[in-house]
C-alpha cells in the first residue's frame, strides 16, 4: 500500500512540476473557459437573463465552459505523454496500473479545480450570480463533478492520445459518457444559485459521487489494457 501511493504521489509530483515550469495546460484552460463565460455574458445580459431561467442558464454556461476547457487541457497532458514516450514507460514499469491512472487523474483535477475557482469568480462578477452565500454546497458540487471528469477524461484521452485523430475522437467518446456527470451538476449548481438548499441538490451530489467511484474503480482496472501498445 505504501507502494502504491508513493507511485500515486510521484506521479502527481511530476505533472505538476512539469505544469508549473510550462503553464501551458492551465494557462489555455483558464484562457478559453473566461473567454466563454465573457462571450455569454455579451449575448444574454449580466445576469444571464431574467426570470427563473437564469440560474439555469448561469450554471450550464459555467460547466459547459468547463467540460470544454478540460478537453482542451487533457489533450495537452496527454500529448506530453505521447510525445515523451511516457507510456511505454508506464508499461515497462514495475509500478501499479492503477496508481499511475490514479495519479493523472489527481492532477488532472488539481489542474481542474485551479480553472473553477476562477470560472466560479467570474460567474460572480459577469453574471452577478451569487456565488460565496453557497461557497460550500458549490465547492462539494465543483468537487464532485471534478473528479467524475477528471477519471473520465483520463482514460479516454490515454485511449486517444495515440490515434491521429486523437483532437476529435477525444470529445466524442468522452462527452456521451459524462453526460450524467454533467446534468447532475448543472442541476446541483442552479439550485443553490437560487438560493435552494440540500434537499434540492442532495439527490444530485449523490449521483455523481456514485458515478465516481463507478468510474474509478472501472477504470483503474482497464488502465493497464490501455497502456499497451
Amino acid at each position: 500500500m505504501r507502494r502504491f501511493f508513493s507511485v500515486l504521489l510521484a506521479v502527481v509530483e511530476k505533472d505538476l512540476r512539469l505544469e508549473w515550469r510550462t503553464k501551458e495546460s492551465l494557462l489555455v484552460m483558464v484562457v478559453f473557459a473566461l473567454l466563454v463565460l465573457t462571450l455569454f455574458s455579451f449575448a444574454f445580459g449580466p445576469g444571464g437573463g431574467s426570470g427563473e431561467n437564469a440560474r439555469a442558464v448561469q450554471a450550464g454556461i459555467l460547466w459547459i465552459s468547463f467540460l470544454f476547457a478540460c478537453v482542451i487541457g487533457l489533450s495537452r497532458t496527454m500529448g506530453v505523454e505521447r510525445e515523451s514516450t511516457g507510456f511505454s514507460a508506464m508499461y515497462a514499469s514495475p509500478a501499479d496500473p492503477s496508481a499511475l491512472y490514479l495519479g493523472k487523474v489527481v492532477s488532472v483535477a488539481v489542474l481542474m479545480g485551479i480553472m473553477e475557482f476562477v470560472g466560479f469568480a467570474v460567474l460572480a462578477v459577469l453574471y452577478h450570480a451569487d456565488v460565496w452565500k453557497s461557497a460550500g454546497a458549490l465547492a462539494l458540487i465543483a468537487a464532485s463533478a471534478t473528479l467524475g471528469v477528471a477519471a473520465a477524461g483520463t482514460l479516454f484521452s490515454a485511449m486517444s492520445a495515440r490515434t491521429r485523430t486523437r483532437e476529435v475522437l477525444l470529445p466524442v467518446l468522452m462527452f456521451p459518457a459524462l453526460v450524467p456527470v454533467l446534468i447532475a451538476a448543472v442541476k446541483a449548481t442552479e439550485a443553490h444559485l437560487g438560493g435552494g438548499g440540500w434537499a434540492d441538490s442532495r439527490d444530485w451530489i449523490r449521483l455523481m459521487l456514485v458515478y465516481d467511484v463507478v468510474f474509478l474503480v472501472a477504470a483503474s482496472v482497464v488502465f493497464e489494457y490501455i497502456l499497451e501498445e
